[in-house]
């Protein structure tokens, strides 16, 4: 429950980005830590046909974080555990929640780089 709010302040920065399109808060936000409660939150929108709104760094340029219809933001940036490193086949496991920066950080030990740079560090 402490991580589920409609706080005016944290509504409207949910619903704000880096795009020209004016700012539409959700209704509120919640920050989702594991797959289970992301699977919750969709299930109980799904139910309630409340809609929903993934969110990640907050640095979209289309304007697609808008709650133009109300509706519950999950924001996954506190999804940022780098869940496996595999060297030899050159790959890894991320939750929603990791940026380029933070898997180069994680991987600089190991010779591997992830180059592929969406823009504005943004979740991959």
């Amino acid at each position: 429950a402490h991580r589920v709010t409609t706080n005016a302040s944290i509504c409207d920065r949910h619903g704000d980005d880096e795009s020209h399109h004016r700012s539409v808060p959700p209704s509120a936000v919640v920050y989702a830590h594991s797959t289970e409660e992301v699977q919750a939150v969709v299930r109980v929108c799904a139910e309630t046909r409340t809609p929903l709104i993934s969110f990640g760094a907050g640095t979209s340029l289309e304007g697609h974080i808008q709650a133009v219809q109300g509706g519950v933001c999950l924001d996954l940036s506190e999804m940022n555990v780098v869940l496996e490193v595999n060297p030899e086949d050159l790959d890894c496991r991320v939750q929603a929640g990791v940026t380029r920066k933070s898997l180069n950080d994680h991987l600089r030990d190991t010779g591997l780089t992830f180059p592929v740079d969406p823009g504005a560090d943004a979740s991959l």
